[in-house]
């Protein structure tokens, strides 16, 4: 191998890292920018776009998209029994979304264009990673393939997501903006989280309790996924069908109930005090709360302005993020030869994302006792950033550090 592609041997190294940074750096700005918007300094943007869609697309599609690349490209060849992805694969991956993401940014100033350019960009990253994932299934030995499945069809939406997306913000259309990242959230994130979740946090759990894991029916899986693309198809077809926010609602409390319930059956127990396995539990307990958000919304029509942001944020701040963080340290430990074990600085990181979460959920809804309180919750930037700070600082000289031959294969 080039010593020029050393650290690509495992894709979790350079898309974690990267993913850390994005994550600091995008939201850093993103703070910034608000805070001289609010001081009435007036920016040299040129853009139509509003910058709350750069904000909303570089977060789905930067950083939790760097980390999901990161742990698909290192766990999904272990689960089918395939090979890895090849140093140049993994350089590619890296190229296109680091790219992608400062056309994004530069769309600001330098125009609708620079988005369309970064929306291009993704997709081919998405195509990519699609096409390796659907190659390893097919080549690979691994007998349970039905998650996997489920994975690759959820994964199929974003590059979907990413194009209308892009349409969206050169067309300046509001709804198709919404419609794109709804698939991105719904369609996209949901199933590939809870999809990956629902494999590996009951064997975790099973591995720290010291007995088998619990057996689960593979039709749950295949239900709730089948109940999440219900729901996403009933949410796009809401302005047509009046009757589909309904069964929406009722679909996403389906969802809420079933993945609540798996919680309690992966019998958790005293696995809960250790704080690698509570920080998993903790992010799928923000998702169940989203859901049950979610349907709280649509039955409450005129809760849903109120409701709508906090519960988005529930869903990818608590939710994702924080399942993100604690399984790219898992992974980052365990393959990396480490003890999986949670220092001061990794407590200290899930903490701030933990902060960061309830200040951009919970600040909204104080408006009535105090009406300051919405307009701070771009203050849950700064413990978002801490949180990945902390984590690079830990995390960080691991990925750099151990050269692939002493890793492990921890799933």
């Amino acid at each position: 191998m080039s010593r020029r592609l050393r650290g690509f041997e495992a894709a979790y190294r350079p898309l974690f890292a990267a993913g850390a940074v994005h994550a600091v750096a995008v939201v850093g700005l993103w703070f910034a920018l608000v805070e001289l918007q609010r001081k009435g300094i007036v920016l040299p943007i040129v853009s139509s776009i509003p910058s709350t869609w750069i904000h909303a697309h570089a977060m789905i599609f930067g950083t939790l998209t760097f980390y999901i690349f990161g742990f698909l490209g290192t766990a999904f060849p272990r689960w089918v029994d395939a090979a890895s992805p090849t140093p140049v694969r993994i350089l590619t991956w890296l190229i296109l979304l680091g790219v992608a993401q400062f056309a994004l940014v530069g769309s600001l100033v330098g125009g609708e264009v620079l988005a369309l350019v970064a929306g291009a960009l993704e997709a081919a990253a998405f195509v990519s990673l699609l096409s390796f994932l659907v190659g390893a299934l097919r080549t690979g030995g691994g007998r349970n393939r039905a998650q996997p499945r489920l994975i690759l069809a959820a994964l199929a939406l974003a590059p979907i997501a990413v194009s209308l997306d892009a349409g969206a913000i050169v067309l300046v259309s509001p709804r198709l903006h919404a419609v794109a990242i709804q698939i991105a959230l719904r369609g996209f994130l949901l199933v590939v989280v809870v999809g990956v979740a629902f494999r590996i946090v009951p064997f975790f759990t099973a591995n720290v309790s010291g007995r088998p894991p619990t057996p689960r029916p593979e039709l749950l899986l295949v239900g709730w996924v089948g109940l999440a693309a219900a729901q996403l198809a009933l949410s796009l077809a809401a302005p047509w069908v009046p009757a589909a926010v309904a069964l929406g609602a009722i679909c996403d409390a389906g969802l809420a109930l079933v993945l609540g319930w798996e919680l309690f059956a992966w019998r958790p127990g005293r696995a809960l005090r250790s704080p690698m396995i509570a920080v998993l539990y903790v992010g799928l307990g923000w998702i169940v709360l989203a859901l049950a958000g979610y349907s709280a919304s649509a039955l409450l029509p005129k809760l849903a302005a109120l409701l709508e942001p906090p519960v988005r944020h529930a869903l990818a701040v608590g939710g994702f993020a924080t399942l993100v963080l604690g399984m790219s340290t898992r992974v980052a430990l365990g393959h990396g030869g480490r003890p999986i074990r949670a220092d001061g600085w990794i407590l200290s990181s899930f903490a701030s994302i933990q902060l960061a979460a309830l200040v951009r959920a919970g600040l909204p809804l104080l408006g009535g006792v105090a009406p300051v309180a919405p307009m701070l919750v771009h203050w849950a930037a700064l413990p978002w950033m801490a949180a990945f700070v902390l984590w690079s600082a830990r995390i960080g000289p691991v990925l750099v550090s151990l050269p692939a031959a002493v890793e492990t294969r921890a799933p």
